[in-house]
């Protein structure tokens, strides 16, 4: 399964691997203008799957309405793991102390939503 949606500075892609983790891959800004798109396609993605990664190492802006899409997502999948390594992406869940593990690598992401 590969799906891809994009529009107001955000692309989204979805892919499943191995018919169990569930890959949501976000390039550009999680704000006002993106962030009801970014809601779909998380929840939509939280039906499929057992386990969860949300890649967000291309998002270069992730505001509070962002980091609580997340932490819904987090409710319906206690498996999601989060990757992150922009500054102020990396800064939002620092000040935030949202209880979504953040990894510095897609790979590492993966093995520990399969823990």
């Amino acid at each position: 399964m590969n799906f891809r949606r994009g529009g107001a500075g955000l692309t989204l892609l979805t892919t499943l691997r191995d018919n169990q983790l569930v890959l949501v891959t976000a390039a550009g800004e999680i704000d006002v203008a993106s962030v009801g798109e970014f809601r779909t396609v998380l929840s939509d993605a939280c039906v499929v799957g057992e386990k969860l990664v949300v890649d967000l190492s291309r998002v270069g802006y992730l505001s509070c309405a962002g980091l609580r899409v997340l932490e819904e997502a987090s409710r319906t999948r206690p498996k999601l793991s989060v990757v992150a390594t922009g500054p102020l992406v990396l800064r939002a869940f620092a000040v935030s102390e949202l209880g979504v593990p953040v990894r510095r690598g897609l790979q590492e992401a993966c093995a520990a939503a399969g823990a």
